[in-house]
């Protein structure tokens, strides 16, 4: 080989080396991206796993009322005891509206 050749070949790996350097970097990059997305969504996970506790113990407490409900014959006594029972869950979570 000649000195010729072997500049060459070097200047060729210096050349692919600061490439793949610049892949690394890049890569380092996205990868500290997806990390920051992916804690942003387990924060979003245990928030919406905390709301759906709230509205499945929402959704027994209504099922448990009309069920109680619909063993009371007089429509009046029924209306005003599911009136009741929803101005309470309005109550403690202060969400439900209707």
């Amino acid at each position: 080989m000649t000195i010729n050749e072997i500049i060459e070949e070097n200047e060729e790996l210096q050349l692919r080396y600061s490439k793949a350097i610049d892949t690394i970097s890049k890569l380092e990059n996205k990868i500290k991206k997806l990390e920051k997305e992916n804690e942003r969504l387990r924060e979003e996970n245990i928030s919406l796993k905390e709301e759906n506790k709230k509205l499945q113990k929402q959704n027994n407490i209504l099922m448990r009322a009309i069920e109680i409900a619909i063993e009371i014959k007089d429509y009046n006594n029924q209306k005003g005891f599911l009136k009741k029972v929803l101005q309470k869950i309005k109550e403690e979570t202060g969400e439900l509206t209707r």
